[in-house]
């Protein structure tokens, strides 16, 4: 039998999880935090960048994972919205506010240890597009690191596994992404955007290659999620154990 000082706090931490997995039960939960609480007053977001159009959330998983998410509804990678030249460009706005990340880690990550998720809409729990950004897992950084150099500017597939995905694969050069839209890049590769991207994840990796910064861009079609691997989130690692030191 719990006793009179340890049941209350079991029972309070019990119903700290219930209340966590009803609000991921709802999947319009990070829609409605946003639009009736962000663009309100800023909490519970950190930031909310109206010239852009996003608020930045941490996460409730991981310890430093947060989340870019429009503050226009915008369903998802399929939503058509993303493939407009007047929709900001919401990957780059992600890279560009991944010192949130670092503020809750011990030391900064190198650009190397940091990975940008959209999980395609059969692998995700919320229909608010939402970019995850956090630490790269340690696998995937050491199996991208043996084969960063070899990947090119046009689309081809990965010579390796990452996380149960077979990943096509492309470089971008630069020290941030600019006018670089990971959207646009991949819509351009399928024969109906429209139709196709919302079977797609997409991951964008900070990368330093043998002559300067630049990303790896990775996408798949998302496997059914019985087979353990679905969304693009899987590349990263919420607990950080990756070492930036």
């Amino acid at each position: 039998m719990l006793s009179r000082l340890v049941r209350p706090l079991v029972l309070g931490l019990l119903g700290l999880t219930a209340l966590a997995s009803v609000a991921y039960a709802d999947p319009d939960a990070l829609w409605k935090i946003v639009h009736e609480k962000c663009v309100v007053a800023t909490a519970p977001c950190v930031k909310v960048n109206a010239g852009e159009h996003y608020a930045l959330l941490k996460d409730q998983r991981g310890v430093a994972q947060h989340l870019l998410i429009p503050t226009d509804k915008i369903t998802g990678i399929e939503s058509p919205a993303l493939l407009l030249s007047s929709t900001p460009n919401f990957l780059a706005d992600a890279w560009k506010e991944r010192a949130a990340v670092d503020a809750k880690l011990p030391h900064p990550l190198p650009r190397d240890a940091v990975s940008l998720a959209v999980n395609a809409e059969n692998a995700r729990s919320q229909n608010q597009l939402h970019i995850h950004i956090d630490c790269l897992s340690t696998d995937a950084h050491a199996a991208l690191a043996k084969v960063a150099d070899t990947i090119g500017t046009d689309w081809a597939p990965l010579p390796i596994e990452i996380a149960g995905h077979h990943f096509q694969a492309m470089r971008f050069e630069g020290e941030d992404l600019g006018n670089y839209n990971p959207f646009l890049a991949l819509a351009k590769t399928l024969k109906d955007p429209q139709t196709e991207m919302s079977a797609r994840n997409l991951v964008v990796v900070g990368a330093t290659f043998s002559h300067g910064p630049g990303f790896i861009v990775l996408s798949d079609i998302a496997p059914p999620a019985v087979i353990g691997h679905a969304g693009g989130e899987d590349v990263q690692d919420h607990s950080c154990l990756i070492d930036p030191a």
